[in-house]
């Protein structure tokens, strides 16, 4: 197990600051930045305090179908786990065990010392079901499909499909009605980290739904590739090619990193954002400020998602609760620069 020193030595800081700001230390001064380095670097090798592990009484383990290296460098994943890292503190549990899918083998029998199981990512519903056979406490994060309340889970995700109704309702009241979709494909991960894309993803399937509820069916294209940036340029590279002279005039993107890659396509062919091509996102990654044109996006809050589970944890550990519950995360909508109103 690594110590204090490991930790702030990642996260460039003394280990008194790190006690600090795990202390809640309402005495230490800090940037914004370096706190959530050092919590960075505390969920980075599962960090706990000594005290507070002795103290508990409560376990959990962490099944995640992202790897290591993805969990580090993508802002969604990484603020869930910070998420989950600052609420175990507060309910002074720890999380012992990180289970990543495609990586370590998934022993279920393993999971019944556990208090709880939290399952960050999408895996087969039969997978869930399977681990509620050892351990009944599963929290399923960042997957809202009904068929794992169904089956007894509590899940805890963000209204997806809500927010791209509300940024398809902006757009066409700006005038909009040649409006594309970029998006990707969902990825479900089985025990053995096999996995396995479907044309599902909640947005794409509430931009269609959308598009023919408003008799748009005939303006109407999707353009999936990965949930990448370089996968965004290559998908926006291939709309230019197939739609020369009948361009959108708008662009909805499924995350702010494809969209970096929409703009980057969109501009290398003398496109203008938004003057000839408006584009709305999700995510708010911090680098959808800093985009030319700052980029309009969905603000989704991703450490919440780690906090909720975590606590729907503690309140089947507590017996507060034996019934599944479904929490939907609101979210905000970040107007921008990368929209126009059109005639």
């Amino acid at each position: 197990m690594v110590g204090i020193r490991t930790v702030a030595k990642r996260a460039g800081v003394s280990a008194a600051t790190v006690s600090r700001v795990l202390n809640e230390d309402k005495t230490l001064s800090v940037t914004k930045e370096t706190k959530e380095r050092i919590l960075e670097a505390v969920a980075y090798f599962n960090y706990e305090k000594k005290e507070r592990v002795t103290k508990s009484k409560h376990v959990l383990s962490l099944i995640t179908t992202v790897s290591e290296i993805k969990e580090l460098e993508d802002p969604y994943f990484r603020s869930i786990r910070i998420g989950i890292q600052q609420q175990s503190e507060l309910s002074k549990i720890a999380t012992k065990k990180v289970i990543r899918l495609g990586e370590q083998t998934l022993d279920y029998q393993d999971l019944r010392s556990s208090a709880a199981i939290l399952v960050i990512g999408q895996v087969p519903v039969a997978v869930i079901r399977k681990i509620r056979e050892v351990n009944p406490h599963v929290m399923v994060v960042d997957d809202s499909r009904p068929e794992l309340l169904e089956i007894g889970a509590d899940t805890v995700a963000t209204d997806f499909p809500g927010a791209t109704v509300r940024q398809l309702d902006r757009l066409y009241g700006k005038g909009h009605r040649r409006i594309f979709f970029i998006g990707a494909q969902r990825t479900i991960t089985d025990e053995a980290g096999q996995e396995m894309k479907e044309n599902n993803d909640v947005r794409h399937l509430a931009y269609q739904q959308w598009m023919l509820a408003h008799e748009l069916q005939a303006e109407m294209k999707v353009y999936l590739g990965d949930w990448s940036t370089i996968d965004g340029l290559k998908v926006t590279e291939k709309l230019i090619r197939e739609n020369q002279g009948k361009m959108p005039t708008a662009v909805m993107v499924a995350s702010d990193p494809i969209a970096v890659g929409v703009y980057r396509g969109l501009q290398k062919h003398g496109y203008r954002v938004p003057e000839d091509v408006s584009v709305v996102s999700f995510d708010n990654i911090e680098i959808s400020e800093y985009l030319t044109p700052p980029l309009s996006t969905v603000n989704i809050e991703t450490e919440e998602l780690g906090k909720i589970a975590v606590r729907l944890a503690m309140e089947r550990i507590q017996g507060q609760r034996k019934v599944a519950v479904q929490v939907t995360l609101s979210n905000e909508i970040i107007q921008r620069d990368s929209e126009t109103t059109v005639s």
